[in-house]
């Protein structure tokens, strides 16, 4: 699962220990995080950190949704060897990443990219991927039984109510509207060449923030005067969390290969699953555990989190804790 940050960029609207325990309340029986450094990151990515831990732990099937749901067809697009230089020129020419992998494999679905990265990321292990078709609009806004991401955030921004959309009581919910004030501070008071060390930021897109910063007092406004079809919405918001993270291209260009699974949470089931992991694997429960320098980066991005709160004392203490544990159905701890 994904921290308190999402793969397009987005904050989590509850933090990671409440999305934990939902889960496990819920019939998961283990959670274990996706690192923040590759969660904010685009779908190749994100996608092939999330099997390499899923295969860390000797998973034997993985299930993902699709839009297309053809899993062989999928499987196709996998094994094409992609010619980077053409894809960078029709990212050149005006077109998004989705739009011009799509582009280069003449048919694509753009919310069957995070599938086919799964299925590349797949090959060499004993893994077997089973696919799930999406059966509703994954950009609709408007709540359903089964309703997307995108409409449950906005009806909760709206505070409408969303309990026949989600078993999720959203208390001190948080939005990307909320940072905005801190990340126009940084835009104003950082200099171009300090922002081009922050990680993702690139091809000078760093002089369009800053004058977007000064020109919008709004979020909105700004990001869509930053949005163009050469920088996706997923692709601004993600470089703007790694700018209040003070993140940098140095700090992720030194990181190892991850060796370390760090659990958010487990039941009894969870717990023998646990146990049957290999040795050499390293398990992660306590924060202080978490090898260096992963640490510092996910510290960087929860100190940030907690910064968002009403009272980030609390949350810090809890971050400094071990995973959630539930027995006989209830949470323990």
């Amino acid at each position: 699962m994904s921290g308190n940050f999402n793969q397009r960029g987005d904050i989590s609207i509850i933090d990671k220990y409440k999305k934990t325990k939902v889960a496990l309340s819920h019939g998961v029986d283990l959670v274990i995080e996706l690192p923040f450094i590759y969660t904010v990151q685009n779908a190749y990515v994100f996608g092939k950190e999330a099997v390499h831990l899923l295969n860390m732990i000797g998973i034997d099937h993985l299930v993902f949704g699709s839009e297309s749901g053809n899993l062989e067809e999928l499987k196709k697009y996998a094994d094409l060897e992609v010619d980077v230089t053409r894809l960078k020129q029709l990212m050149h020419d005006g077109n998004s990443y989705p739009k011009s992998y799509g582009l280069l494999s003449s048919y694509l679905y753009p919310n069957d990219m995070l599938a086919v990265t799964y299925l590349k990321a797949l090959k060499g292990t004993s893994i077997t991927p089973l696919c799930i078709q999406r059966t509703n609009d994954y950009h609709s806004q408007d709540l359903e039984v089964i309703s997307s991401a995108t409409a449950i955030r906005k009806a909760v921004f709206e505070n409408k109510d969303v309990s026949n959309a989600t078993p999720v009581i959203f208390k001190e919910p948080l939005f990307n509207k909320d940072l905005y004030p801190y990340i126009r501070k940084l835009l104003f008071t950082l200099s171009s060449e300090e922002l081009s060390n922050i990680f993702l930021m690139s091809e000078g897109i760093e002089n369009l923030m800053k004058a977007n910063a000064v020109k919008y007092s709004d979020y909105d406004d700004f990001m869509n005067a930053c949005i163009s079809r050469r920088y996706t919405r997923s692709r601004i918001q993600r470089i703007l969390i790694h700018l209040a993270a003070h993140i940098t291209k140095k700090e992720v260009e030194g990181l190892p290969q991850t060796d370390h699974i760090r659990v958010l949470g487990f039941n009894e089931k969870g717990r023998k699953l646990l146990s049957e992991i290999k040795e050499d694997v390293n398990i992660v429960t306590l924060f202080k555990n978490i090898p260096e320098p992963f640490k510092q980066i996910e510290y960087k991005s929860d100190l940030l989190y907690a910064s968002m709160l009403k009272d980030p004392d609390a949350y810090i203490k809890r971050q400094l804790q071990g995973p959630v544990i539930f027995k006989d159905g209830k949470q323990i701890i």
